[in-house]
């Protein structure tokens, strides 16, 4: 039998991966962490929330490798406080986003320096939900609204003109920008809302593109990581990976792309494929 390969580096999604249903890290795998950062061995995190609600669930251990956020728009160092790599929505895009929006009485919130900048709730949801977020900046007018230099656009819709007129949109310009559109009901902590997510952001996005960034920043080879996720906005990841796992209940195109599947076990399926892969 060929040798097993030699893994230096692992990258793991947050959400439906990493996190339990809760959003928390497993005691159990608190202690696998543990015994890998002391093996050696850095795991990195590569999700599509903000660098804010990124920091908000690792609260429960000291991770101080490169945060790939924002589907990979965003590379940021927790121990200088930099963003490493920051790629924007080209501002066109941004206006003509904001514009359908409007027209269409939408919600959608638009990040700027890593806040969620919105108006005033127009439905009765929008506060409950607001309420489930971190660092969320409410504006009195439209005119207000961050314009340039945007780094993530989200919309939230239920099937409708609005819906329409944004996939429309987005459909026809595809290269001007890097989209992950899901149900905002798969994201734990949000099982009861019933819209859709579609989140903009700039061409240069993807999870793979800025676990690529890290890679060549700490002299990774593709053969040398693992990689592991549960959605689609994770295949570019496990695509320039060595290894590539996924959760057994992924969608169908990630499923296509992994090298191995794993089940969540509420939490602790990263910690058991991890003990197993390096003997810990």
């Amino acid at each position: 039998m060929p040798p097993m390969p030699e893994y230096r580096a692992v990258f793991t999604d947050l959400d439906g991966t990493l996190l339990n249903e809760q959003g928390k890290i497993t005691p159990e795998t608190l202690d696998v962490l543990a015994r890998l950062q002391a093996r050696g061995i850095p795991l990195f995190v590569a999700t599509g929330r903000s660098v804010c609600a990124t920091k908000a669930a690792l609260q429960q251990i000291d991770l101080r490798t490169p945060f790939v956020c924002y589907n990979g728009a965003v590379v940021y160092d927790p121990v200088s406080d930099e963003w490493l790599r920051h790629e924007k929505i080209d501002d066109h895009v941004t206006e003509e986003l904001l514009a359908i929006c409007e027209s269409h009485a939408l919600f959608y919130l638009v990040f700027h320096e890593d806040a969620k900048h919105t108006l005033p709730p127009r439905y009765d949801y929008q506060t409950a939900f607001y309420d489930r977020l971190e660092n969320i900046r409410h504006v009195e007018a439209f005119d207000e609204l961050p314009r340039r230099s945007v780094t993530k656009f989200s919309i939230f819709t239920a099937d409708g003109d609005g819906d329409r007129a944004i996939l429309g949109y987005l459909e026809q310009r595809e290269d001007e920008h890097y989209v992950e559109r899901f149900h905002i009901s798969t994201i734990p902590g949000f099982r009861e809302f019933s819209f859709h997510s579609t989140d903009v952001h700039a061409r240069a996005g993807g999870k793979g593109a800025g676990v690529r960034f890290v890679m060549e920043r700490h002299g990774f080879a593709r053969e040398e990581i693992v990689a592991i996720g549960d959605h689609r906005n994770d295949v570019s990841m496990l695509e320039v990976a060595g290894l590539g796992v996924a959760m057994n209940d992924a969608p169908p195109e990630l499923l296509a792309h992994a090298d191995e599947i794993i089940d969540h076990e509420a939490g602790n399926g990263v910690a058991r494929l991890l003990t197993r892969l390096f003997d810990l």
